[in-house]
């Protein structure tokens, strides 16, 4: 639950701290004293977006900070750990930081560095605020179904629903492509056939384009190079015999001295070295096929590898590429008829899991349904709607989803002799209120969420529903905190801690405060909610409702 809430710098609040206690906790003041302000940053602790022009002017930016306590075994533990997050002596802290300089936002959970939509989710499991904005989704067949579904606790259940629905959505989505693709294939197989046996029988190798290329340019040069070498050839001749001559003089001379027998073998390896370049300028030469036929059929080759690159191209490995689409697509023609079997008996497999499912689920919604159109009504006879018939009717849909066969319908009818009908046809926001509060009433001990926040959900009702609106209100914070803004008397006197929002100008600058009220302080203020004044009438009335 949340135990203490610190803000600062948000909007009129220039330091704020409060701890809310278990049970009913009521927040109360004159409009626009600044409730919704500390609502506002209530959605900040709970993930919603930052707005930059919340932050009070003449600061660096706004502080949020809360203390949440986290019951053990409660169902976010696990995640918390795998973010990190260990909760100390049951407790964790969470601060939200909003910069005034481009309103970037910062996240901790525990020092931890959070991202929003973690954030959300650890609010989301912890905190539940409610007000006229969820009372309008009331009237969304999703959000209806989606009440009934954690009523009926079927988690399980629903998940293999969903996974089977998109298993089965993939298969129906795999037929239709190779139908597509067999389709595309009997369009346009004979070019397929054509371009494959082009390509096949081209008998391409990886990069002889541009070898090929690189041969015809040195054989169209090969009158130069061949006169050149032969050229080279002749030198190297003189120069072998006058190195073979050096040879035989040095070899003399070094049987007079043998210091000179290094320089003979050294000449010597010089002339073997000049004997073999030249040998294989010679071999060069002799494996070089310079003649124009050779040229031609460079140059054919280079000119069906050009066409098949335009036709297919524009490279080489374009061209491998695209006999291979073309080979799968004629395999999937020739292959398609157990292909498209094989997906077919999938499909069928998974249509009779989906039915499965979707029938237990079905089954599920339908007796759970009962059992809450019962505990519905029964806090409705409270809430002051004694008449009120509330159903939920739950048909099966045209097309399945994710979330099974059937569709749900809030019914209700409010009064004596009116037949039932969609919530959304006929419930008046102070219905759709009390129908809210009857449903997380009943709700209450199937979920793990330990605060309920409402704001303003008396709106649009007054004088004995009132009276049994804070009733029911009082009960339900007997299984969960409960923080509420009302500006109702009779639910404020049910509070178990009352806090007073106030404003207050000093220095020309305006502050919002929030101060826990008791004993007379309380009478008064109560007493205001009653008339406006705080006369001795309204004084003695307030007192007689704190003591009732």
């Amino acid at each position: 639950m949340l135990e203490h809430l610190e803000i600062r710098n948000y909007a009129l609040i220039e330091n704020l701290s409060v701890d809310f206690s278990s049970g009913f906790n009521v927040i109360t003041g004159e409009t626009g004293s600044g409730k919704s302000i500390i609502l506002g940053a209530l959605g900040l602790l709970m993930g919603e977006k930052a707005d930059v022009s919340a932050v009070r002017a003449g600061t660096d930016g706004i502080v949020i900070d809360a203390v949440v306590s986290i019951p053990e075994n409660h169902e976010i533990l696990p995640w918390l750990l795998e973010h990190g997050v260990e909760p100390e002596d049951g407790v964790v802290y969470i601060r939200r930081t909003v910069k005034a300089s481009g309103g970037r936002s910062l996240i901790h959970v525990q020092g931890q560095l959070f991202s929003r939509q973690d954030l959300c989710h650890l609010a989301d499991s912890i905190i539940d605020m409610h007000g006229q904005s969820e009372h309008q989704s009331l009237l969304h067949s999703e959000k209806q179904r989606s009440i009934l579904d954690a009523y009926a606790g079927d988690g399980a259940l629903l998940g293999e629903c969903g996974a089977s629905f998109h298993e089965l959505s993939r298969l129906s989505k795999m037929k239709a492509d190779l139908v597509s693709q067999l389709e595309e294939g009997r369009r346009q197989e004979d070019y397929l056939r054509f371009a494959l046996d082009e390509i096949e029988n081209a008998g391409i190798v990886d990069g002889e384009d541009e070898e090929l290329s690189e041969k015809v340019k040195v054989l169209s040069q090969f009158e130069s190079i061949y006169e050149n070498v032969n050229a080279g050839l002749e030198r190297l001749k003189d120069c072998r015999s006058a190195l073979y001559d050096a040879s035989a003089s040095c070899a003399k001379a070094s049987k007079c001295d043998s210091a000179l027998q290094d320089f003979t073998a050294r000449i010597e390896g010089s002339r073997i070295e000049v004997e073999d370049i030249s040998q294989s300028l010679r071999d060069y030469l002799g494996s070089v096929d310079y003649s124009q036929d050779s040229i031609n059929r460079m140059q054919d080759r280079l000119a069906v590898l050009q066409k098949l690159k335009r036709k297919y191209g524009p490279t080489l490995e374009n061209v491998k590429a695209f006999a291979s689409r073309a080979r799968e697509t004629l395999d999937v023609a020739l292959n398609f008829e157990d292909r498209l079997a094989s997906c077919e008996k999938a499909i069928d497999v998974e249509k009779k899991r989906f039915t499965s499912l979707s029938g237990k689920l079905s089954l599920a919604r339908r007796k759970a349904a009962k059992e809450l159109e019962k505990g519905i009504c029964s806090v409705l006879r409270q809430l002051g709607m004694p008449n009120a018939q509330f159903s939920i009717a739950v048909e099966p849909l045209e097309r399945p989803n994710s979330f099974g066969c059937d569709g749900v319908s809030f019914m209700i009818s409010a009064n004596p002799g009116e037949p039932l009908k969609e919530i959304r046809l006929i419930a008046s926001g102070g219905e759709l209120s009390r129908v809210m509060l009857a449903l997380k009433t009943v709700l209450a001990s199937q979920d793990s969420i330990q605060t309920q926040v409402f704001d303003e959900v008396d709106s649009g009702i007054g004088g004995s529903v009132a009276v049994s609106l804070a009733s029911c209100m009082s009960n339900l914070a007997s299984k969960k905190q409960v923080i509420a803004i009302t500006h109702l008397a009779s639910i404020a006197c049910h509070a178990d801690t009352q806090m007073v929002v106030s404003k207050s100008v000093e220095n020309g600058r305006t502050f919002t405060h929030l101060s826990v009220v008791s004993g007379e302080e309380r009478v008064h203020e109560i007493a205001r909610m009653l008339s406006g004044d705080e006369s001795e009438v309204s004084l003695e009335h307030a007192r007689r409702m704190l003591g009732e």
